[in-house]
């Protein structure tokens, strides 16, 4: 079930398009970049295809869908950025769809992460266009697929 007004439920419905489209999309999560204006070329969420405001209300199965997709998502993402540090976390303020930021901290911003994050919001020194993030979108996209793919096949072959 998808609730009308939450920037998350939007963005699964179609009713806004983050820079590039869908990453990686599957029966439990989606991921793509972060939408307009772009604060941080390569700011990646990751999102439940369903609405869902806690952590602690996930599925046993989407939480088992989660840990891959979440390693494979910072790994594509350092493949293509080659960032100082991936930075993984969930807030769930703003919007109150459980989401998951994955940001890459590249070698020229501070190695703080509070910093980095203030910064981010407030000041925007690492703003970027909707066309850097879609590039990085359309570079990412590919490879999490690919890992999402191996994974997936190495699981089947488990059982």
């Amino acid at each position: 079930m998808l609730v009308d007004g939450c920037l998350a439920c939007d963005v699964l419905a179609g009713k806004v398009t983050p820079p590039g489209g869908v990453i990686y999309d599957d029966q439990y999560w989606r991921v793509d970049h972060s939408t307009s204006p772009v604060v941080l070329p390569g700011f990646l969420i990751i999102k439940p295809r369903r609405h869902v405001e806690h952590i602690a209300l996930l599925t046993v199965e989407e939480m088992a869908a989660f840990g891959p997709l979440l390693r494979n998502t910072c790994r594509a993402l350092a493949h293509v950025l080659h960032p100082a540090k991936i930075y993984a976390t969930s807030f769930g303020e703003s919007v109150a769809h459980v989401h998951w930021y994955v940001l890459p901290r590249m070698p020229d911003m501070p190695a703080n992460g509070f910093e980095v994050l203030s910064r981010l919001f407030g000041e925007k020194p690492w703003a970027g266009s909707d066309e850097e993030a879609a590039a990085i979108a359309d570079q990412v996209r590919p490879i999490l697929t690919e890992m999402m793919r191996q994974d997936i096949a190495r699981g089947m072959e488990r059982h």
